[in-house]
C-alpha cells in the first residue's frame, strides 16, 4: 500500500479514518473524503489496519498484466531479453497483486 501524502503539508501517511466519513491529516487537521482522491485508473484506495489512508492497484490489473506476461513469455525466443522482460513484468504485476491482498482487498472473481 502507498500512504497518500497531504496536499497541504506534505505529510506522508498522516491521513487516518475519522468516526465519519473523512480522513484527517493529523498534521495540518486538513479533511478529505475519497469523492476528494484523484487516482489514476486501476489503482483503488485502501485504509491500513490502523487507520491509515493509501492506495493499491486493482486486482484485476494486476491479473490482467501478469496474463499479458505470461503471453509474452511464451511467445519470447529462449534465453533473450524479450524473456527477461516477460518475467519481470509477471514479477511486478504479481508483487503488486500481493500488495492489494495484504491491504485487504478481495480477491477478484474473474469472468472467462
Amino acid at each position: 500500500m502507498l500512504e497518500i501524502a497531504c496536499q497541504e503539508c506534505a505529510s506522508v501517511g498522516s491521513y487516518r479514518a475519522t468516526p465519519g466519513v473523512f480522513f484527517r491529516c493529523l498534521e495540518c487537521r486538513r479533511e478529505l473524503t475519497t469523492e476528494d482522491l484523484d487516482l489514476d485508473p486501476g489503482e483503488i484506495w485502501v485504509v491500513s489496519a490502523t487507520g491509515i489512508l493509501g492506495f493499491v492497484i486493482d486486482p484485476v490489473e494486476s491479473i490482467r498484466e501478469m496474463s499479458i506476461a505470461t503471453d509474452a513469455y511464451l511467445g519470447a525466443e529462449c534465453d533473450s531479453l524479450d524473456e527477461l522482460e516477460a518475467l519481470r513484468s509477471f514479477h511486478d504485476a504479481a508483487f503488486r497483486l500481493q500488495g492489494a491482498l495484504k491491504a485487504g482487498v478481495p480477491y477478484p472473481i474473474m469472468e472467462t
